[in-house]
């Protein structure tokens, strides 16, 4: 007894206390009432306690506490050398925070942690690893009550309970309806803005250009924030002006040759050109082979398009003479469906060849002709 009392009396120690709700504090656990527990323990240990650090209504899942820290940095400062609480839950209730303490600060014989309730003492060897047993407990009992939360607030919704703030336009007052929900009171004020949202989209505005309006006149939202396209866009539902689009079910492209030949050749009896049936066949959720997007010659070789190299140079003069440079030439022979002989894009020097060609074609018919 006396080899543990002068143990004891070499530590000086720094308490910590925290309480995260007011229902703890109706449950014993006050921020008082662990001053208290900490203060006759190290009276009748012999263990000097020099301060006693204090977190009200923050979580026990994070080591970012104001308290916490405080009591830290006394350890690092060596003006303590021991942490001590009064249970573990009340340290933290995260086994990877538990872990990371202990591995930071109390898995040496620098500074220790002793917790009262289930005698946790990093001291030895046999108190660490009661340390980090107590601290599964506390990450259990942490999850389980996050599971008790989000069952008891399911419950609650499918009840028809009114959760969270009400809505734009309106205050909860303290009556309720048969159901138990608290009834919603109009806010003037709000309901003016609503009337100006409603008129603005009768107007045809978008919901950009109507947020736009309402911060160009500094129109206050909640929580003094700006007005913003999802917030026009909850109100207007809410009052019936518009319906949210249902998620159309997705379909993957594929490559399909035979739907892809019949589709053009449709579009292409109704005067569609080789750009516009590539979209529409894109839109159809068809595909060229290698995937991508389809240009113009690949739809001419979907529609079998003979590669006849008289109608592409009789087709490059007449462009030539409406003032198209070679290049543009290339360009819309390959839209009008005119292909290469191997493929391929129609490249100036090509195109001056089919020209050439078209001009060598017309001076012979007229020498035959005289």
């Amino acid at each position: 007894m006396n080899t543990q009392r002068s143990t004891n009396a070499a530590k000086v120690a720094v308490g910590y206390v925290r309480v995260s709700t007011q229902e703890q504090v109706s449950e014993g656990v006050s921020l008082d009432a662990q001053r208290d527990k900490l203060r006759a323990y190290c009276k009748c240990s012999g263990i000097k306690l020099i301060d006693i650090k204090a977190d009200e209504g923050i979580s026990g899942g994070t080591l970012e506490r104001p308290g916490l820290q405080a009591a830290l940095a006394m350890l690092r400062r060596g003006t303590a050398n021991t942490l001590i609480v009064v249970k573990l839950d009340r340290l933290s209730r995260s086994l990877r925070d538990v872990c990371t303490l202990v591995e930071d600060y109390f898995g040496n014989e620098r500074y220790h942690l002793l917790s009262l309730c289930g005698m946790a003492n990093t001291h030895s060897a046999a108190g660490r690893m009661v340390l980090m047993n107590l601290a599964n407990y506390a990450q259990f009992e942490r999850e389980m009550i996050s599971e008790r939360t989000r069952d008891a607030l399911r419950h609650m919704k499918s009840q028809g309970v009114r959760l969270g703030p009400a809505p734009y336009g309106y205050a909860l007052s303290d009556e309720v309806d048969a159901n138990g929900r608290r009834l919603l009171v109009p806010i003037p004020e709000e309901q003016e803005v609503i009337q100006k949202i409603k008129s603005l989209r009768a107007e045809g505005l978008s919901f950009a250009k109507i947020a736009q309006r309402l911060n160009a006149v500094q129109t206050p939202a909640r929580r003094n924030g700006t007005w913003r396209v999802n917030r026009i866009c909850i109100i207007l539902q809410r009052e019936g002006m518009h319906t949210m689009r249902k998620n159309r079910p997705h379909v993957p492209s594929r490559f399909d040759p035979e739907a892809a030949t019949a589709l053009a050749t449709e579009l292409r009896k109704e005067g569609f050109s080789l750009s516009q049936i590539g979209v529409r066949l894109r839109k159809a959720k068809l595909t060229p082979q290698r995937g991508g997007k389809w240009y113009p010659a690949q739809v001419a070789k979907l529609l079998e398009f003979p590669a006849d190299r008289k109608s592409a140079a009789r087709r490059a003069c007449e462009l030539r003479e409406q003032g198209m440079t070679l290049k543009e030439i290339g360009v819309r022979l390959a839209m009008e469906g005119f292909q290469r002989d191997g493929g391929g894009a129609w490249y100036p020097s090509l195109v001056v060849g089919l020209i050439s060609s078209a001009e060598r074609a017309e001076s012979e018919n007229q020498v035959s002709d005289t």
